[in-house]
Formats: structure tokens, sequence, C-alpha cells
């Protein structure tokens, strides 16, 4: 029993390694187009997403006609504001990465003390 629970753990911890791996090879494609694209590219999709959605579920269940251009407007500022929320974590975890890389490339000194 103890050695299938390590297996999962195992398994599970190789996934989780596998995800962040892809996470950080999709960010430096990203990061490569610019912080202006990906901020306005995700204040957009966020913006627009969100307008979409509401607008659809208001006239389903509410029948009413929503202020779509006024939603369009604060939900997109919104998205700008998340977007660069997200550049700063995924720069800060990407930088991270690079760190740990560089310090596992790195030779260990052996410091001796003096004699």
């Amino acid at each position: 029993m103890k050695g299938s629970l390590k297996g999962i753990q195992a398994w599970r911890s190789r996934r989780v390694q596998r995800r962040h791996q892809r996470s950080l090879e999709w960010w430096e494609r990203e990061r490569a187009n610019g912080k202006t694209r990906f901020v306005i590219r995700s204040a957009l999709t966020y913006g627009l997403t969100i307008v979409a959605v509401t607008d659809i579920v208001g006239h389903l269940f509410h029948n009413t006609q929503p202020l779509a251009l006024a939603k369009g407007v604060f939900f997109t500022f919104f998205g700008v504001l998340m977007g660069l929320s997200t550049w700063s974590d995924m720069e800060s975890k990407y930088k991270k990465a690079l760190n740990e890389a560089r310090s596992k490339a790195l030779p260990k000194w052996r410091i001796s003390a003096p004699h």
C-alpha cells in the first residue's frame, strides 16, 4: 500500500513539474512579444468575454437591454489591471526559475576553514 501511495505522489509531482515547465515555456514566448501587447490582448479578451457573457445571461434570464458599451469600457479597464498583474506575477516566476536554473548549473564551491 505504501509503495502505491509513493508511486501516486511521484506521478503527481512529475505532473506538477511538467505543468510548471510548460507554463514557463509559454511565458517565454509571450514575453518575447512585449508587455504592451500582452496587456492590451488581456484587457480586450477579458473585457469582451465578460460583456458577452453578461449580455447573453441578461437576455436569457432577465430580458433586459444592458448598457454593453459602458460595461465594455469598465471591464476592459479592469482587464488592463488584470493584465498588468498577470505580467508581474509571471515575470517574477520566470525570473525565479531562471535564478534556480543558474544556481543549479554553478559548481558547488567547497570552502574550507584556514588551518
